[in-house]
């Protein structure tokens, strides 16, 4: 039933359905990421996931909807090896490092943090989280550009994005990593 009316949300609202839905998947990953990974069990910071979901409504979600419907015109629409695998070049070699770069710097402003700190924390962490979005979204992104159509890529990418926004709403936030 739900699959349903998702499905029609989709095909009738697009960008707003992928806006909403990843918006609900990054604060749901934050939320993971406090109370699973920091155990803060009795102190939520309920701005810091209100902060994220927004960041996924307004900033992520109509990114990457644009980013693949860039690269179907860029690389074309058929879901074959070749393209899947020229596709995933572009996504992991040229789009991934810079939207890193766009997540944590947004995350850092909104959290009001100067661009000496953003540059810190890019200096200490970018490395890493590239290589780790490296090793979770190359298999993701070969199987979502060989095998799921196009209207369904965002819905796939989000759930993957599950694990990645746990672990990005952890990294943006750790205090060992977090400048300032």
């Amino acid at each position: 039933m739900f699959v349903r009316w998702y499905l029609r949300q989709l095909q009738q609202r697009p960008l707003l359905t992928g806006m909403v839905s990843t918006g609900a998947l990054m604060g749901t990953g934050d939320v993971i990421a406090q109370q699973v990974i920091e155990r803060r069990r009795g102190s939520h910071d309920v701005i810091r996931t209100a902060r994220l979901t927004a960041m996924g409504m307004l900033l992520v979600g109509p990114v990457i909807r644009t980013w693949y419907l860039t690269l179907d015109k860029l690389v074309g629409g058929k879901m074959v090896w070749s393209t899947a695998v020229k596709k995933l070049a572009l996504d992991q070699l040229c789009f991934a490092p810079s939207f890193v770069v766009l997540f944590i710097s947004s995350n850092n402003a909104l959290q009001g943090l100067t661009l000496d700190d953003t540059a810190a924390l890019l200096r200490s962490d970018y490395g890493s989280i590239v290589l780790t979005n490296w090793s979770l979204w190359a298999p993701a992104q070969i199987l979502n550009f060989s095998v799921v159509p196009l209207q369904h890529r965002l819905l796939f990418s989000n759930c993957v994005a599950l694990i990645w926004n746990t672990y990005l709403a952890h990294k943006a936030h750790d205090s060992s990593t977090t400048p300032g």
